[in-house]
């Protein structure tokens, strides 16, 4: 796939990516919410995708786009170190199968690919109804000399409303409505 700085056009201060966006509502509502950012949202299922992307289209806005490719390779693989402000991760599937585990985004290595992508500054934002991955997530973000766990930050973007971090997904509907508990954790990213 292209590189991130090939598929930005001219004119976006900020670069964030969300892994994961399934049908794109935060794609969309970010893309409205902060117009002098450049969104990427990266999906691997290209049903989703496509339809995230379609979204996108119908909004009218161009400071976003819909790639379909695996998040942590590409977060490895396609981004100038120190390029994004943000990455967005919201209920990712936690594969909860032991067997599985191998195929969850925040697995130990995943703390240097982020920090690699993610500026001094910048943020990981990540949001789940599921307690046991939520764990690891703070677990494994937590344990590396990359990052630390931001309450206020936390605080700050929910106030900002839907479009800056967190909100809105068709997940956190759908379980808002069920009564889950979310959590939701914003890792700042530090020299280390």
């Amino acid at each position: 796939p292209p590189t991130l700085r090939e598929l930005v056009p001219a004119g976006h201060q900020h670069l964030e990516i969300e892994i994961g966006p399934g049908k794109g509502a935060f794609v969309v509502a970010a893309t409205e919410a902060k117009p002098d950012t450049f969104l990427l949202g990266i999906e691997a299922a290209p049903g989703y995708a496509s339809m995230a992307a379609t979204r996108l289209r119908l909004s009218g806005r161009t400071n976003g786009l819909l790639l379909v490719d695996n998040g942590k390779l590409y977060l490895q693989d396609r981004v100038v170190e120190g390029d994004l402000d943000a990455v967005h991760v919201y209920f990712p599937d936690p594969w909860p199968k032991r067997r599985h585990k191998g195929r969850r985004f925040f697995t130990d290595e995943v703390t240097a690919v982020l920090a690699r992508a993610i500026r001094p500054g910048g943020y990981l934002y990540f949001a789940s109804d599921n307690a046991a991955y939520s764990g690891q997530v703070a677990r494994v973000m937590g344990s590396t000399a990359w990052f630390f766990r931001d309450e206020d930050e936390e605080a700050r973007v929910v106030a900002l409303g839907p479009g800056h971090a967190f909100s809105p997904t068709n997940f956190e509907r759908k379980y808002i409505e069920e009564g889950r508990v979310i959590r939701r954790y914003a890792f700042r990213r530090i020299d280390a």
